[in-house]
């Protein structure tokens, strides 16, 4: 049996929850897409730092393990106390040691190095209305003089502004993942470089009580 339609409540909406709705399903306007962008920009710059503090800390981290090797291997008294096979060994875990050592600072200067991703626009057609003007990235204002680069600026609209915000955006976007992907392989070497560093010192340990 079907309900009646006074059972049914009614819904009301008030002009300002109903003017509310409506805006929250609307795509956003040329200068509120330029606010976003700008928020996206920031947030991948504020990314780019943090992996700057994170790549600087693995190379310190870095400096200290290296700094405890070097110690433990010039202890002379160290290798005397070894056997032939035990001095053997030390020499194959240290080999291996500075071959990761120096496999992984590159890693972290990778990391740290100033990446360049230029954009690849593809098919994108220059006489579109929304190309970008080339007006905001440094690489692009420096082959205009000063008066070319102004009138530019005089000619360019919000969308061709905000289509080179996007761009810029996602070339930070490509730099971040690829300095992710540099410091996930630099901590993973920190904990390789860590267990050789603990067989070392097993080693060590071994030969001085024997």
């Amino acid at each position: 049996m079907r309900p009646a339609i006074d059972a049914i409540p009614a819904v009301s909406l008030s002009k300002k929850q109903l003017k509310r709705l409506l805006d929250g399903a609307r795509p956003l306007d040329a200068w509120e897409r330029y606010r976003a962008l700008n928020d996206a920009i920031d947030e991948a710059y504020d990314l780019i730092d943090v992996n700057n503090r994170e790549a600087r800390f693995a190379l310190i981290l870095l400096g200290g393990l290296n700094a405890c090797v070097v110690l433990a291997a010039t202890r002379s008294e160290f290798l005397a106390a070894m056997e032939a096979q035990q001095r053997t060994w030390t020499g194959t875990l240290l080999a291996i040691y500075a071959v990761v050592a120096v496999f992984f600072l590159f890693e972290a200067i990778k990391a740290l190095r100033p990446g360049k991703f230029r954009p690849d626009l593809g098919d994108w057609a220059a006489d579109s209305a929304d190309y970008p003007k080339r007006v905001r990235y440094y690489e692009d204002v420096v082959l205009r003089d000063v008066q070319s680069h102004w009138r530019a600026w005089r000619e360019v609209h919000v969308e061709q502004l905000n289509s080179e915000l996007a761009i810029q955006l996602h070339s930070l976007c490509r730099k971040n993942a690829v300095t992710r992907s540099s410091l996930r392989r630099l901590y993973t070497g920190l904990r390789i470089m860590t267990v050789l560093i603990t067989a070392l010192l097993a080693l060590f340990v071994y030969g001085a009580w024997n």
